[in-house]
């Protein structure tokens, strides 16, 4: 009879368990001074708790929220080979190509994790909760207009960045440094 209640369950559950896997993750890397970033842990685990109990407005949040990032996420992946030299990434995946592999592999496994979220929150049962609760269940167009918006102006900074003066004093030294056989772009 629970799951016919609630809807929001299944995405409160996952949630719930990437936190808690994400946070063991993050308290491993503590122990063994390797470095770890994530904002995803604690937020995961508090959403999917009120998820779980049936918040219709953490819901739609949590609807609009998975569909920004997966928005952004996916146009980040696509703008990080123009905004990275192709020579730096062959380095990096000659140097360690598990951590560079992970990385990807992490980021597509994210992807695909918030498109589930998405779906399982857009479900006819839980748009029907969300509506019954009085909250507009159209596509979240807003969301794709944020996360446009946000991958414009990370290109115009980092294309700002890599071509200001900084960049330009930064590739003088390291001409200097290296003589002037070296291609830098």
């Amino acid at each position: 009879m629970q799951k016919l209640d609630n809807p929001f369950r299944k995405a409160g559950i996952i949630l719930i368990v990437v936190g808690i896997i994400d946070i063991c993750i993050m308290v491993y890397c503590i122990a063994n001074d390797i470095a770890y970033s994530s904002s995803f842990n604690t937020f995961a685990v508090i959403t999917g708790i009120l998820l779980i109990t049936g918040s219709e407005i953490t819901a739609r949040v949590v609807r609009w929220f998975s569909a920004f990032m997966v928005i952004a996420f996916i146009g980040m992946l696509f703008l990080s080979p123009i905004f990275i030299p192709i020579q730096l990434l062959i380095t990096q995946t000659k140097l360690n190509p598990v951590g560079m592999l992970g990385s990807f592999a992490f980021s597509f496994m994210l992807i695909g994790i918030l498109a589930w979220v998405y779906v399982q929150l857009s479900t006819p049962s839980a748009l029907h909760k969300l509506r019954w609760a009085g909250y507009k269940t159209g596509k979240p167009k807003s969301a794709l207009y944020v996360a446009l918006g946000l991958i414009v102006l990370a290109s115009a900074i980092f294309s700002f960045q890599l071509n200001g003066e900084s960049a330009v004093k930064a590739k003088a030294l390291v001409k200097e440094q290296l003589g002037n056989n070296m291609n830098i772009t």
